[in-house]
């Protein structure tokens, strides 16, 4: 068992969104073939009724493993923040002792390093699976258990946690990473050094006479926090966005 003077704590956590000029300049590098999944257990894909599989992860390049579908969706949109370093689905194994003082072993779905150092382990439950075993009674009692040196804190995803069009909008921008370099990343870069405060996407696709590939190029924009939409809703033409003037001269 774990000896440390610095238990891990329970963390109400979902990242913060910032720069991600870095993770978009490497994900649309030439083909590089996957790497293997980080996970520390074979999926079975024999379960009826949920989702198992894997995807590559465009951002690290790398083949990703599922168990379900909302594990699934969580990955895809942690993926767009720039303020992680690193995502582990399924890590090593924690041991701890359960509440009847027997030593178990518990492996969280995913582990995320975030680039300010932190480590946060996250259980990705459906919400009526995570009331019914009190998932979050649970990770109050491993917490303190897991010491610093491992993981600075756990927390819950269900799929309350995230709205749908956060999921919708992290999918498109998994999408249009895959994407070479195209004229339109130029021609919306200058159209928006012009413009102050917000402006609906459908005008700044139109002005740049790149249509579908300016649509695009806005989403990578969004990604890159140059462009920040208005409300929760799904990335559209009816959207409209605010421009981050400081942003443009560091990612043009």
């Amino acid at each position: 068992m774990f000896n440390d003077a610095n238990p891990t704590a329970v963390h109400d956590v979902v990242p913060s969104r910032g720069d991600d000029r870095d993770s978009i300049a490497r994900d649309r590098q030439p083909y590089t073939p996957p790497l293997p999944s980080m996970a520390s257990r074979k999926i079975s894909l024999r379960s009826k009724g949920s989702l198992r599989g894997s995807f590559v992860s465009v951002r690290e390049i790398r083949q990703i493993d599922v168990e379900s579908h909302i594990e699934k969706s969580v990955l895809l949109w942690l993926s767009t923040h720039s303020d992680i370093d690193r995502i582990q689905e399924q890590p090593p194994a924690v041991p701890y002792i359960d509440r009847d003082g027997v030593l178990r072993q518990h492996t969280f779905d995913i582990l995320v390093h975030f680039a300010d150092g932190r480590r946060i382990f996250y259980a990705v439950k459906d919400e009526r699976h995570a009331r019914k075993h009190d998932v979050s009674g649970f990770l109050r009692h491993i917490a303190p258990q897991i010491p610093r040196t491992i993981a600075d804190g756990v927390a819950l995803f269900t799929e309350r946690t995230l709205s749908p069009a956060m999921i919708s909008n992290a999918r498109l921008i998994h999408a249009v990473r895959r994407d070479p370099p195209h004229p339109a990343d130029r021609a919306v870069l200058d159209l928006l050094a012009e413009i102050k405060g917000t402006v609906l996407i459908a005008d700044l696709v139109t002005a740049s006479t790149h249509g579908a590939a300016a649509f695009r190029a806005i989403v990578r924009l969004i990604a890159m926090r140059v462009l920040l939409l208005t409300a929760d809703e799904l990335i559209d033409y009816g959207s409209r966005v605010t421009v981050v003037a400081s942003r443009i001269g560091e990612v043009a």
